[in-house]
């Protein structure tokens, strides 16, 4: 799993990652979300970012803010009672 950090034009510090589903069971994860996604996370959201663009994690900073603004926000779930 590849790692980054970097801080957007608001001084926001988001950490990034990609995360590969180590399996997939039908309707588990999306079909589009089955090859795996990127994460960007600050302290106010979650954001995720299919397909994992080739050699995102040695991109300059400001191509990675670009999938940044690319990125579907992630909407909190309840837990399950």
């Amino acid at each position: 799993m590849a790692y980054r950090e970097l801080r957007d034009a608001q001084g926001r510090d988001w950490r990034v990652w990609d995360t590969h589903p180590q399996s997939v069971r039908h309707g588990s994860v999306p079909e589009d979300y089955a090859k795996g996604w990127i994460t960007f996370e600050c302290a106010a959201e979650k954001r995720r970012l299919i397909p994992i663009p080739s050699g995102w994690s040695e991109l300059p900073e400001p191509e990675l803010l670009d999938l940044l603004g690319a990125a579907s926000a992630v909407t909190a779930r309840m837990g399950r009672l």
